[in-house]
């Protein structure tokens, strides 16, 4: 069953040692992958991640043309800033092929 947590029932430090022990043990000895667009979510999933697995999380951020002209390489400099190795892949061409005619 889920259950909403109100602001006054939020632990930070508890909700992060929790995750962090919970990333630990699905992952094991292996490698985990997750993608960051920049977003709330996948920034906090990766610096999660990142703090549970260290050098066994791969952060990739896909370029896809369709952010704000920028906002890719501030999104990866702040990461990389945080500790967090980024690798970017370019699929900017895939994207607007996909898209042409549309």
């Amino acid at each position: 069953m889920i259950r909403e947590i109100t602001p006054q029932m939020l632990e930070t430090e508890s909700f992060i040692k929790d995750k962090v022990a919970e990333i630990k043990t699905t992952v094991g000895t292996g490698t985990a992958i997750n993608a960051l667009s920049g977003g709330v979510d996948s920034s906090t999933v990766t610096m999660l991640g990142t703090k549970a697995l260290g050098k066994q999380l791969r952060t990739v951020f896909i370029e896809n043309g369709l952010m704000r002209e920028g906002e890719h390489e501030r999104v990866v400099r702040l990461f990389r800033k945080l500790g967090v190795a980024v690798e970017v892949v370019d699929a900017r061409n895939d994207f607007l092929e996909a898209l042409r005619g549309i």
